[in-house]
């Protein structure tokens, strides 16, 4: 009995035990499996770390040049493999520690690097232009052009609106007078014909007619009424005494007063066919008038319903710090109000064209008398006329036609065209003087356009800019863009296109502004990037030019190395001319043509008590062009100019250059030639310079348990991941960009 008892009991141990055995190994291979689970998990953080770690390494490599000197940031020179693998390696090798138990035991199986976002790229070029000024560039906008632009906002509105108004009014309303006076030069030419006329009647002003001889001379056909009294007399004595010598003396006379009838005859026929040809023609500049008076008309009420520039408002509602208003200056508008002043009634065409016909209906009544008188002379040889009647008829034909000549051809009192000429002069008044000072603001527009035709002769390539044109050409072609022509200030030497083309210059400016209020755009950061970090022309050396005499040479001289690219790299910027004088020509010139607007916007206020609208514009002109003459000189003399006499804010050069760049919207052929000026600087290429970097590493880990169960469990599944043998890899990528 014992002994079954105790089999019995080493059965029961034998069944505990492998019991036991059997979950302690399923316990151990699962915290087997969880060992390695978690050994992969880290291997994934480390080799992750370690991936961004290299690539962070090898960009920290960027070219020191570009930072410093240009806030840019690319890889410099060198392979960037090469560091990526030091840095790995590096991290890799552990610390021999004899205690220490190697959990993970890591292992670099390989690695790669792809760099690829060249920084001559625009888009990448840009983002880091965007990323450099993205804090300081808004405070500089606002404090620098909105602070100054909002006060002049609506006065320059105005000033724009009345000067391109009345600079159109200006051009019909002298066309409008040079056709009136062609009208009123056709009546007199034609007036003039009736003279003819009266010569072949008699020779002498006045009526009076002495008796003649028949063997006088008879040349004009008051001398046939003159000679007829003797005529009879000679036929009455031939009657009684038959002289040979008598009748040919009769037919002498004869064949000569019939001679001195067909010259008249032929004079009246060409004179009313050119006097009818002359009418005629009188009518056309007049409807031609009268067709420019209703389009002045129609101009004028197109301006009243014209939509005015909207930037000027939004400029003006911009909120500032110095919280400043904008309000019109009402003078400033006024004579775009009395526009209507310019405008002839229609009733003065009216009479204009009346006056045609009185001139028509004048002429033929004169030519009837004529005829008439030319009837009764052709009776010359009759001897039972009486001659006083004849002398009669030819004074009072002649009276007649005096009559006519006073009225259209002979200055005097009555002469009609004359009191029609005196009539338009009256209106006209104010004409000489506008027309004065047109021609003082022309020749004053042509002292200041001096300096820039000499800089505008001065054509000579440096060998810089050829190297910047080289440049700048790579760079378009890397970006697959096209080129497009160079911005200069166009000049017209009329000062109403000149003020007028100025006006819509700050058209342009204040549109460009307010675009910005609504979205700060990538060409406003560039803008700023420019003038933050690209040099610009001296200005003061400006201020001595004027005195060089229009010399190129002198001009060479004076600005000396302001003619070499790397102290005019804004101005090159903006207009892109690749010679040493072309940028520096067109930014005078835009100076000036600025200077000139808000200048005439003063000269309307100030001139606006003048009254005719004309008048005060051509008062504002010259006004303009005298104040932006001295703000030039004041620019490069003292560094900077008072933005406008109503307003304490002052300009620098760089001000100014800050709103041309904002006018001048061709920020891709910007950025070329900043990116040309940054490679020409730095001996850097930027579209050989990359800015991204794609780095992969892969690490290997023996596993310590269960490889193939790992394989089944599935743990290897993913694309960064695999299994070889008792070997577990691990692939993880990294990207940095600057």
């Amino acid at each position: 009995m014992f002994g079954k008892g105790r089999n019995t009991k080493d059965g029961e141990s034998g069944a505990v035990t492998v019991f036991l055995i059997l979950i302690l190994a399923v316990m151990f291979g699962f915290i087997a499996v969880f060992i390695d689970y978690a050994r992969i998990a880290a291997l994934h953080v480390q080799t992750e770390r370690l991936t961004h770690a290299a690539v962070r390494s090898v960009m920290s490599a960027y070219d020191p040049a570009l930072q410093q000197e240009y806030g840019l940031f690319a890889y410099g020179e060198g392979g960037g493999e090469q560091i990526m693998v030091k840095v790995l390696n590096d991290s890799a090798r552990r610390t021999a520690r004899a205690e220490a138990l190697p959990l993970m035991n890591m292992k670099l199986d390989s690695s790669s690097l792809q760099m690829e976002r060249e920084l001559g790229k625009y888009a990448i070029f840009n983002e880091q232009i965007r990323e450099e000024m993205k804090y300081k560039a808004p405070v500089d906008f606002t404090m620098e052009v909105l602070e100054k632009l909002k006060p002049l906002s609506q006065n320059m509105k105005e000033a724009s609106h009345t000067v391109d108004l009345l600079k159109r009014l200006q051009k019909l309303y002298d066309r409008r007078e040079a056709k009136l006076d062609d009208m009123l030069e056709k009546q007199r030419k034609a007036g003039a014909y009736m003279e003819e006329v009266r010569k072949r009647i008699i020779k002498q002003r006045g009526t009076y007619m002495p008796n003649q001889y028949i063997w006088d001379p008879l040349e004009v056909v008051a001398d046939i009424a003159a000679q007829y009294k003797h005529y009879v007399h000679v036929y009455e004595d031939n009657k009684k005494s038959v002289d040979d010598v008598k009748i040919m003396q009769m037919e002498k006379y004869a064949r000569r007063a019939r001679k001195a009838l067909d010259r008249l005859r032929q004079v009246m026929v060409q004179t009313g066919e050119e006097h009818d040809k002359l009418l005629l023609q009188a009518k056309e500049p007049l409807n031609e008038a009268r067709q420019i008076n209703e389009e002045m008309r129609k101009v004028i009420v197109q301006y009243k319903q014209r939509a005015a520039n909207a930037g000027y408002d939004e400029v003006s509602a911009a909120p500032t710090p110095s919280g400043a208003g904008s309000n019109a200056d009402p003078s400033v508008g006024s004579a775009r109000q009395r526009a209507e002043d310019l405008l002839v009634p229609s009733n003065e065409f009216e009479q204009w064209e009346a006056g045609i016909e009185k001139q028509r209906i004048a002429i033929n009544t004169a030519n009837n008398r004529i005829t008439s008188m030319m009837r009764t002379l052709s009776f010359y040889t009759d001897p039972f006329l009486n001659a006083d009647m004849l002398k009669q008829e030819v004074a009072s034909t002649l009276k007649e036609i005096d009559k006519y000549l006073n009225a259209y051809a002979w200055a005097g009192p009555a002469n009609v065209l004359d009191g029609e000429a005196r009539t338009m002069d009256t209106r006209r008044g104010p004409d000489k003087e506008r027309k004065k000072m047109e021609r003082e603001a022309k020749n004053k527009l042509k002292k200041a356009y001096r300096i820039i035709e000499v800089l505008s002769k001065g054509k000579q390539s440096a060998e810089q800019f050829q190297v910047v044109e080289q440049y700048y050409n790579e760079s378009i072609s890397f970006n697959q863009s096209s080129s497009s022509p160079s911005v200069s200030a166009d000049l017209s030497y009329d000062t109403y296109d000149a003020t007028g083309a100025s006006m819509d210059r700050m058209d342009g400016l204040y549109e460009a502004a307010s675009n910005l209020l609504i979205q700060l755009g990538d060409e406003f950061y560039q803008n700023e990037y420019a003038l933050s970090y690209f040099h610009h022309v001296d200005f003061s050396r400006f201020g001595s030019l004027a005195g060089s005499g229009g010399n190129v040479g002198n001009a060479a001289q004076i600005l000396g190395d302001q003619l070499e690219v790397n102290n005019q790299e804004v101005e090159y910027i903006l207009y892109g001319f690749h010679n040493p004088t072309g940028n520096l020509a067109s930014a005078y010139g835009e100076i000036f043509a600025m200077r000139l607007a808000i200048r005439t916007m003063e000269g309307l206020v100030k001139n606006s008590s003048k009254g005719n609208p004309l008048v005060v514009l051509a008062a504002a002109l010259l006004y303009g062009v005298e104040k932006a003459i001295e703000d030039i000189i004041m620019l490069a003399q003292k560094g900077d100019v008072p933005l406008s006499d109503f307003l304490k804010f002052r300009m620098t050069y760089k001000d100014h250059l800050r709103l041309f760049l904002m006018l001048h919207s061709n920020n891709e052929r910007k950025m070329s030639r900043m990116l040309a000026l940054i490679r020409l600087n730095t001996d850097v290429n930027p579209a050989e310079r990359r800015t991204y970097a794609k780095g992969e590493v892969k690490n290997g880990m023996r596993l310590w348990f269960l490889p193939g169960v790992m394989k089944m469990l599935g743990t290897a599944s993913k694309e960064d991941e695999s299994i070889k043998g008792s070997v577990y890899y691990v692939t993880k990528t990294a990207h940095f960009s600057y």
